[in-house]
């Protein structure tokens, strides 16, 4: 069955009109939310915080909803444990709390993980499909996210926290990996590699794409750092 809300596989066009619009639809949204959220007093950015929360939540439910409606629901895939699906739930935490050291996480893996299935979805329906959309929207929102902890909330990454995360993505991992063994399934990508096209189809097989990623991941990091290293400081 195709159209919208079908289960027809479908190609998808990396980088087609579809997803560069939709990526350009974003940045536009996202530029627009955070100015706003600027200028706006306490209670406005209240507001838009709570709001942007609540998108999360209501793609990822659809998105549930969806997949139990069509019966593609299954333990080995929809279990909240990839990356980008535990960090939509600690985004939507941290918007409404505005805890520092979830600000902390919201800003290192929602930004350098979402960004990349941003650019790199995993769209096996298509472009204009309701995952398609569902699927850029929430990561996208997450990424909007990062941002705002540091443009609205203030958060100051130091130059402890990008080895913070790293620790902590590695302890999570090492959680999921076990997991995965007991289910069969594939959280993380620690098993194989993700189906669609991305970054890890230029490294090697299982297990060294894990072992390479890993400088990759403290690198973007310490990227995301950079923005805010004290020149005086060395």
């Amino acid at each position: 069955m195709g159209g919208f809300f079908g289960t027809e596989r479908v190609s998808f066009d990396l980088f087609g009109p579809v997803h560069l619009a939709t990526i350009g639809a974003l940045a536009v949204v996202g530029i627009c939310l955070i100015r706003a959220g600027l200028v706006a007093d306490e209670r406005g950015r209240r507001h838009l915080r709570l709001a942007l929360g609540l998108t999360i939540l209501l793609l990822l439910l659809a998105r549930h909803i969806w997949k139990a409606a069509s019966g593609l629901w299954t333990v080995e895939h929809d279990i909240p444990l990839h990356l980008c699906s535990a960090m939509a739930l600690v985004t939507i935490y941290g918007l409404w709390t505005r805890e520092p050291r979830v600000l902390r996480l919201m800003y290192f893996l929602g930004v350098a993980g979402a960004v990349q299935a941003v650019l790199t979805p995993d769209s096996e329906f298509g472009a204009v499909h309701f995952t398609f959309f569902e699927s850029l929207g929430s990561h996208g929102a997450v990424v909007i996210a990062g941002v705002w902890a540091v443009m609205v909330e203030g958060y100051r990454p130091t130059s402890r926290d990008p080895w913070i995360v790293f620790g902590l993505l590695n302890l999570y991992a090492a959680v999921v990996y076990p997991i995965n063994r007991l289910l069969g399934s594939n959280y993380l990508y620690l098993i194989d590699k993700p189906p669609g096209p991305t970054i890890l189809d230029f490294f090697p097989g299982w297990p060294w794409y894990i072992l390479l990623i890993e400088p990759v991941a403290i690198g973007l990091f310490l990227a995301l750092r950079l923005p805010f290293r004290n020149p005086a400081a060395g």
